[in-house]
């Protein structure tokens, strides 16, 4: 993981390359129907030092998992270019790539490269058999002796089905 980067009750899985000044984007406000956006009408955690309200009338945060206390899961082998910012209650699945200075407001697929403002798909990284296949194989779970034993097969994904099929 680079330097500079935030993240806050989030499950990263094996095998990320996350570089430098990626940021999880914490926190919500109302944007229709109440009048205003501030939290001293909303919520009773006082983030300013005083609150209006003795009741929780808007949910601050959005979770992935909420009985894990999970607000973003990024999956296994996902690389995450500089500077991206992700919003919260997100799933970057297995194998995703995400392209230096995205904001990323949706979940993304596996194996999928998204990009831009807000984030949307480039491409898939491989056809829907072979990232089927890999989804299947979880090689993320392979032991380090497996690994050591396979790791040519790692430079095409044709010859790595192939071999592991």
């Amino acid at each position: 993981m680079g330097v500079n980067c935030n993240f806050y009750k989030t499950k990263i899985g094996r095998f990320c390359s996350i570089s430098s000044d990626v940021k999880l984007i914490n926190g919500n406000h109302p944007s229709s129907k109440f009048v205003s956006t501030h939290p001293a009408f909303y919520s009773v955690m006082g983030q300013a030092g005083f609150s209006y309200t003795s009741e929780q009338l808007f949910k601050e945060n959005l979770y992935y998992c909420e009985e894990k206390d999970v607000i973003l899961n990024i999956g296994n082998d996902v690389w995450i270019g500089q500077a991206v910012m992700i919003m919260e209650g997100i799933s970057i699945g297995d194998g995703a790539i995400i392209a230096s200075g995205a904001i990323v407001t949706k979940n993304v697929e596996p194996y999928t490269i998204v990009g831009g403002v807000p984030a949307k798909e480039i491409k898939k990284r491989f056809s829907e058999t072979q990232i089927s296949f890999l989804l299947n194989e979880k090689w993320w779970e392979y032991s380090n002796e497996k690994l050591e034993e396979n790791y040519y097969l790692f430079r095409d994904i044709d010859i790595f089905v192939k071999k592991r099929d």
